[in-house]
């Protein structure tokens, strides 16, 4: 069917319709025309009645007209979303590898940040009913998306800080909310900034809204004491946090110390801010104290007696009061079995027997863990911090606490029938035990290595050292390098104690052993033409190489390489490699 119609029979059905309406009737056609005219077009529009020049006045406040403005921009916006499909047929190619590419809203951000602007204006200038509906607004523009999952946000915006924005509009909810609702208006719109996307930009608190303005919080002592009623009938995580900083503003350390001691089951963190608040006043002696009573009350399987445990060392610490220091360490591996607190637990006894006593504890102790199955930590995405995420002590841990208690067997026996691929997983124990038997048996302390066998070592303590997510923690930075000291002392000690020397038949097995898997790792690797890792082939072959080497096997070392080099003759980019670690120099990589 030919939709065109001709043009005499479209003036004709203009003019009998024309010839049907009275003056009120097209007043009302014109009047709907113009409501779907887009604020790009209404010059246009205008022009097309005969309407001469028009220049709107000069707006008195910034904030004149914003409600309309932040209309216009939604509708804007709207359009192109309508259009989305079209857009993307004829540019869509372009950012097909640009997930956050913003596409055809690029030239939305301009006007979205100075609208943004000007709400802020008119909330620095006490307009906050103005404020809270214009920022409403404009999150809720923030949260339109097209069907190809585009659109603006608040982190595309130019200017702005986010956390304040955030701020203003909730200082604002609190100054137009009548007071008996605001709490749970309050909640409600703190609650939505504390949910994806905007969690991103860190936890609003209500020291936020005060520290927004330099007026004064309106009713605030009248206001905690109903915010604290409102939020001890919550159960939500934001709540708690809430209810403690509520707490801290009313009533102060005196405050926290009532809420730990009489609710600290259900608010386990209400025990770290008192800590916190006791610490900055300088009462280390009631931090031990109270943190011991916390031991006590709480139970043994939450994660959280780690955090305790340390405020109970750092009280420790100050007071000069080791056997309490290595009490807390004690307990924070209990609660946390990890690396870092291994070493803590290390570091808090002076060397010799009492280190390697607390290292066989710590190996009974995971083993027992282990039997009983203890639930492992859930894979969510990173939260702001871990205190509460379980922890379980994966085979890396316990092969770092059977080498550390010189228990050389059980840490070869756990790993000799394991594959010889994964070595780059955080919890392989393979290549930790693997490297540490390769540096005992070179004989050479670790800090006077040959490159390649340095490289490894250094390479196992790193991979055992990342955390959950495959990077290390903040509170870790460093951990390869602590745990490099504590192997250091370990060797030296375990030789001179004669903890960690061995007989002929010992060094045949361990050395036979070691050789054995670096053959099937590089066979594993090379003949399955993993190429991104033919530099770690090659690094082990070479370190392998090295110990021969420093045991007086000069011909056995160039009989290994050479077996190594002819089993893959064709293998270019990985006879580059092994040509590359046979060229290190110490200090060279």
């Amino acid at each position: 069917m030919n939709d065109k119609i001709p043009l005499k029979t479209f003036w004709e059905a203009v003019e009998r319709r024309l010839n049907e309406c009275s003056a009120d009737d097209l007043r009302d056609i014109l009047r709907s025309m113009a409501r779907r005219v887009p604020p790009s077009g209404r010059r246009d529009f205008l022009a097309q009645l005969g309407v001469g020049a028009v220049s709107p006045p000069a707006p008195e406040t910034p904030w004149e007209d914003l409600l309309d403005d932040i209309e216009d921009l939604a509708l804007e916006v709207r359009d192109a979303m309508a259009s989305a499909d079209e857009w993307e047929e004829e540019h869509g190619w372009q950012y097909e590898y640009e997930e956050d590419s913003l596409g055809p809203y690029v030239e939305f951000v301009e006007p979205a940040t100075l609208l943004f602007e000007r709400t802020a204006l008119a909330f620095d200038h006490g307009e906050f009913a103005l404020a809270r509906q214009a920022y409403r607004q404009l999150f809720d523009l923030l949260d339109q998306e097209d069907d190809y999952g585009r659109g603006l946000s608040l982190s595309d915006l130019i200017g702005p800080d986010r956390q304040e924005v955030i701020a203003r509009y909730l200082r604002a909810v609190y100054e137009t909310e009548p007071p008996r609702t605001r709490p749970q208006a309050l909640y409600d719109e703190m609650s939505r900034f504390s949910q994806y996307p905007y969690s991103s930009y860190g936890g609003m608190m209500l020291e936020d809204l005060i520290q927004i303005s330099p007026r004064p919080l309106p009713d605030q002592e009248a206001f905690l004491a109903d915010w604290i009623a409102f939020l001890r009938a919550r159960s939500e995580p934001q709540a708690d946090a809430w209810l403690r900083e509520a707490v801290r503003m009313a009533e102060g350390t005196a405050g926290l110390e009532r809420l730990a001691r009489t609710e600290g089951r259900a608010h386990p963190r209400a025990y770290l801010d008192w800590f916190a608040a006791l610490e900055e006043e300088g009462q280390h002696a009631r931090v031990l104290a109270a943190a011991r009573e916390a031991l006590q009350t709480l139970p043994r399987h939450l994660p959280i007696r780690a955090a305790i445990a340390d405020h109970l060392c750092a009280a420790a610490a100050t007071l000069n009061d080791p056997q309490s220091l290595r009490q807390g360490r004690w307990e924070a591996f209990l609660a946390k079995p990890t690396l870092a607190r291994l070493l803590d637990l290390w570091e808090a006894f002076p060397a010799g027997e009492e280190r390697i006593a607390w290292m066989r504890r710590a190996i009974e102790q995971m083993e027992q863990v282990r039997a009983r199955g203890a639930p492992s930590a859930r894979l969510y995405y990173p939260a702001p911090d871990d205190l509460e995420r379980p922890v379980s002590p994966n085979d890396a841990l316990l092969a770092h606490a059977r080498l550390l208690a010189g228990d050389l067997a059980a840490a070869y026996q756990a790993v000799a029938g394991k594959k010889v691929l994964g070595w780059s997983s955080s919890s392989s124990d393979q290549a930790l035990v693997v490297s540490f038997l390769l540096v005992l048996l070179s004989g050479r302390p670790p800090e006077a290595l040959p490159p390649n066998l340095s490289s490894l070592w250094s390479w196992s303590l790193l991979v055992t050292s990342l955390g959950l997510w495959g990077y290390a923690r903040p509170e870790e930075e460093g951990l390869p390098q602590r745990a490099a000291r504590v192997y250091g002392e370990h060797l030296a000690w375990g030789l001179e104690s004669g903890l960690l020397c061995l007989d002929a038949t010992q060094e045949g097995t361990y050395l036979t052993w070691c050789l054995d898997v670096a053959r099937k790792r590089v066979e594993a690797i090379v003949g399955n033409q993993h190429r991104k890792s033919y530099n770690k082939a090659a690094n082990l072959t070479v370190a392998c190489a090295e110990v021969l080497r420093l045991r007086g096997d000069a011909k056995g070392a160039d009989a290994w390489v050479s077996e190594i080099r002819q089993r893959f003759p064709r293998h270019r980019a990985f006879q580059a490699e092994l040509k590359s670690a046979l060229g290190r120099k110490h200090g060279v990589r």
